[in-house]
């Protein structure tokens, strides 16, 4: 399965984070970390654990770093049974899917979502040859620096065009400007979040859309291992104020 290297350009190379950005401890890594960087999970009154992606169900959160095999890890080994000091169950979807499946699930139609809301608000250029051209007139323009833009790409896309329009991101980002490049869905699935058959190409620009499907694309892609997580503020030398659950 094909999938475009999202950290090859300047908008993936991760920067230091502020050493007051709220952090919390991995219960499998013992890591701290950003809570970006991390999923919340809690435990439910009939002790079952659930994804809390949104940060926003009640009690004690129990905190994994952000990527599939953690999720797996901590089902194997009973970690949120240790973290949570009781038997809970990890949820299970309703065909039998793992919680690790279910995260994936989940995080993904948080992709498709914010791909639908740019879309209806006309913020999305779709079809190869309008991508190409927005991009041209990304390397136009007198400054790149502080243009910022997302290229997305279907997992089927053929090589050849998938490829040239790459090429041509690669030039613009070597310009300055922020080009982010993301091959996380089929071009159907791409499609049906924005109610057409398919999207093989498609870019966004507009800072605040582009900035809530950043942050979505860019938590799946480390989930999945697209892209890697680079971790930060390691437990002995977090800040005093770190907690684990919350």
């Amino acid at each position: 399965m094909y999938e475009m290297p999202v950290a090859k350009d300047r908008a993936e190379r991760f920067r230091p984070q502020r050493s007051d950005a709220p952090l919390r401890r991995c219960i499998v890594s013992g890591d701290t970390l950003p809570r970006e960087s991390l999923i919340r999970f809690a435990v439910g009154p009939d002790d079952i654990v659930v994804p809390d992606l949104s940060g926003r169900l009640p009690g004690r959160g129990l905190w994994l770093t952000g990527r599939q095999d953690m999720v797996v890890q901590a089902c194997a080994s009973g970690a949120f049974r240790r973290a949570a000091r009781r038997a809970v169950t990890p949820l299970v979807g309703p065909n039998d899917e793992d919680l690790a499946t279910l995260v994936d699930s989940q995080l993904a139609q948080r992709c498709l979502d914010a791909l639908g809301l740019a879309r209806r608000a006309g913020l999305l250029v779709i079809g190869f040859e309008q991508v190409r051209g927005a991009l041209k007139g990304l390397a136009g323009t007198t400054s790149h620096v502080g243009k910022t833009a997302i290229l997305l790409t279907a997992q089927d896309a053929a090589a050849d065009g998938r490829n040239k329009l790459a090429a041509l991101a690669d030039r613009v980002a070597e310009s300055g400007a922020a080009i982010t490049q993301f091959a996380l869905f089929d071009a159907k699935t791409l499609g049906r979040a924005i109610g057409r058959e398919q999207i093989v190409h498609a870019l966004l620009e507009s800072e605040g859309a582009r900035n809530h499907l950043h942050a979505a694309m860019r938590r799946l892609a480390i989930y999945r291992g697209v892209t890697p997580l680079v971790e930060v503020g390691r437990a002995e030398n977090a800040p005093s104020d770190v907690v684990d659950m919350d």
